[in-house]
């Protein structure tokens, strides 16, 4: 009967761990699109390399440990493989209207500010 118990304990514990590497393998997704969204616009490819190209080690990262954990992450694979710009249009659109929002902001505190 203790027996029972501890599988049934080790397998929420499971489930918990797979929940919490799929919300990371999400954010680190996310990370990654948005990366690559502020590098597309303009000349702003190599100001923004750099952070693009972290946001991409991190994203590699995640998706190795989720593959060690047994998730099944064949369609971020093939996600990466994409070029840039589809990969953009892939962002969520609530996280393209943050993103518009914080830009917009950003922009009206420099033209209120004088130099």
């Amino acid at each position: 009967m203790a027996r029972d118990k501890g599988k049934s304990k080790d397998h929420r514990g499971t489930t918990k761990v797979r929940e919490y590497l799929a919300d990371r393998l999400d954010g680190a997704r996310d990370l990654y699109l948005l990366a690559l969204a502020l590098g597309v616009r303009g000349d702003r490819a190599r100001l923004f390399g750099p952070m693009i190209r972290e946001a991409r080690i991190h994203f590699t990262t995640v998706i190795e440990e989720c593959r060690i954990a047994g998730l099944d992450t064949s369609a971020i694979a093939v996600m990466l493989g994409k070029k840039n710009e589809e990969l953009v249009d892939s962002i969520r659109p609530e996280i393209w209207g943050h993103l518009e929002q914080l830009i917009a902001q950003r922009a009206r505190g420099r033209a209120a500010t004088p130099r």
